[in-house]
């Protein structure tokens, strides 16, 4: 089952295409725009919803927390069944809630959930090991690694770089891995090493 967490953004701007969703606190002001959904929960410390929903089924949690409402919103959609989720609203808001938000897909990863962000013009996916995706000719596609060094190959369909035999080296304190562009309607590339977050223009 696909459940999409919605997280609280100043904008809901992305089509939500799942039938099951879970609202992390307010979000939940999202509801009238996904009306022929099936709400799983609310779950949050409600400091940003006016009132807590009774209509729904609410997981209560404290203020004083060391995880985001955000997080808790990942567990609790394995808990109800998910094996895939789609994140709305990562990529609005507060620029480090937009950092933090990224590391919720390697919170899905550990729960062995298929994890996607959806942001609006583009997907984000933490990837590893090989890799081929669709797309359209032209579109964007960077790559930048994530919790330390990475090592990728590009096969095809992708413009950079010109020698494809040599892998690339992406670390922190280099842009290596941003930018590239689909010369193919699919392309692959192999993450030898380590993992990296995946951001396809759509």
């Amino acid at each position: 089952m696909k459940v999409a967490i919605i997280l609280n953004a100043p904008e809901l701007k992305e089509d939500v295409k799942e039938d099951y969703v879970v609202f992390a606190d307010g979000a939940y002001k999202f509801k009238d725009k996904l009306k022929n959904k099936t709400i799983l929960g609310v779950v949050g410390d409600f400091d940003t919803l006016d009132h807590i929903p009774e209509e729904e089924k609410i997981v209560k949690l404290t203020p004083e927390k060391d995880f985001t409402d955000g997080e808790r919103a990942v567990y609790y959609a394995k808990e109800s069944g998910a094996d895939e989720i789609a994140i709305y609203g990562a990529t609005g808001g507060k620029p480090d809630h937009v950092l933090g938000n990224l590391t919720l897909l390697s919170v899905a990863e550990s729960l062995g959930l298929k994890a996607e962000i959806a942001g609006g013009n583009c997907v984000i996916r933490l990837v590893s090991g090989l890799i081929e995706e669709q797309s359209e000719i032209g579109r964007t596609v960077s790559l930048i690694p994530f919790g330390g060094e990475a090592t990728v190959k590009y096969l095809y369909g992708l413009y950079y770089p010109f020698d494809k035999s040599s892998p690339l080296v992406l670390k922190c304190g280099n842009t290596l891995g941003l930018s590239n562009r689909a010369t193919e309607k699919e392309f692959a590339f192999d993450v030898i090493k380590g993992e990296v977050l995946m951001i396809k223009y759509i």
